[in-house]
């Protein structure tokens, strides 16, 4: 019995460390089992995480820059009509030449006012709206044949600038036409911009407009 005994014990002394290793192997195995899905699940998530990040500074760019176009616009609005105002009351009080640059000055102002309708038109408009049919299409047209009507404003304020050698007057006219050029640039940039927004049906819509 004692040999028997004896015999089991060392049968279990030199099994036990291949015991040991083949619990650790499957210990391991089991580890690696957990970990890898995990660790691709994490990477995933990462990989998500980047991408909506990504996304979302895209779109707070685009907010951003069309922001600044939007108070690029209004700031424009604000120094035309000032400067438009202003050459009634200087060049255009002087009679003569005067009287035409009065003339001009009033009809831009007339501009003016059709360019803040529409243009403050465009920019209420919701955004549930924008995110189904897209801009205004009609509107923007209407704000490109304004750009237009501006730049008949310069070329007679060019030819103003011809008639007159009054340093004063010359300085009135230059400062109104680059004004002018100014919100010229901003509201094409503006109409630009705003011919991307197609919207989710922006097809369907435009498809019954053309007819």
């Amino acid at each position: 019995m004692k040999k028997y005994l004896i015999l089991s014990f060392l049968f279990l002394l030199t099994i036990t460390p291949a015991l040991a290793k083949n619990s650790t192997e499957v210990q391991g195995q089991q580890g690696q089992t957990v970990v890898s899905p995990t660790g691709n699940q994490v990477k995933n998530t990462n990989e998500i995480k980047t991408q909506n990040q990504g996304e979302s500074q895209k779109n707070n760019i685009k907010t951003q820059e069309s922001e600044q176009l939007n108070q690029s616009v209004d700031d424009s609005l604000t120094k035309v009509s000032d400067q438009v105002h202003q050459l009634i009351e200087t060049v255009g009080a002087k009679g003569g030449i005067g009287q035409q640059v009065r003339e001009i000055a009033q009809n831009q102002e007339k501009v003016q006012e059709k360019i803040k309708s529409s243009y403050y038109e465009l920019k209420n408009r919701g955004q549930l709206i924008r995110l189904f049919v897209g801009s205004d299409k009609k509107i923007v047209q209407a704000l490109g044949k304004m750009t237009e009507e501006n730049k008949q404003t310069i070329q007679q304020l060019e030819e103003m600038k011809t008639k007159t050698k009054n340093q004063a007057d010359l300085q009135q006219l230059q400062e109104t036409i680059n004004l002018i050029l100014n919100q010229n640039n901003s509201l094409e940039e503006k109409i630009s911009s705003e011919k991307q927004v197609n919207g989710l049906f922006g097809w369907f819509v435009k498809l019954f407009s053309n007819k």
